[in-house]
């Protein structure tokens, strides 16, 4: 009536099921299920903290700069626009600059300190709640006028 083939078969699916096999069918798709959120959540991060670390470096170069310019005896507004045209990439708006002494106080052999403030914006919407909707960026440069 059964061929062998056929009792073979049935007594291979009557070991797996005995074996628990058969119940962990849909184990890979569950485990995928729960890691995946995180995972997803760790590479976005990751993003982010490239971005904000692009976003330093400039405001770190840009303030560098303006403290050179500034250290030839450049005006404040034009240590301003130095700043603001070495790092195109920021957005103008969110870029704070303050410089002392003020230009009347400025001497040969004082220091000259430019810093520099940025808020970056926080592109992944996942993780605004987590770190809020910016961070604060800061960079200090201190030379000695000329």
């Amino acid at each position: 009536m059964f061929s062998t083939r056929s009792r073979t078969a049935f007594k291979n699916r009557k070991a797996l099921r005995r074996s628990g096999f058969a119940s962990r069918k849909g184990q890979a798709a569950i485990e995928l299920a729960l890691i995946l959120p995180v995972l997803v959540l760790v590479i976005l991060g990751l993003l982010q903290v490239g971005i904000v670390i692009e976003d330093y470096l400039q405001l770190q170069q840009a303030v560098e700069e303006g403290a050179r310019a500034g250290m030839l005896g450049m005006s404040d507004s034009q240590i301003v626009q130095v700043v603001d045209q070495s790092a195109p990439s920021l957005q103008v708006s969110a870029l704070q600059v303050t410089i002392t002494p003020p230009e009347s106080e400025r001497a040969q052999g004082t220091e000259l300190t430019v810093q520099g403030s940025y808020a970056v914006t926080v592109v992944v919407p996942l993780l605004q709640p987590i770190i809020g909707s910016s961070v604060q960026l800061s960079s200090t440069s201190v030379m000695r006028m000329e």
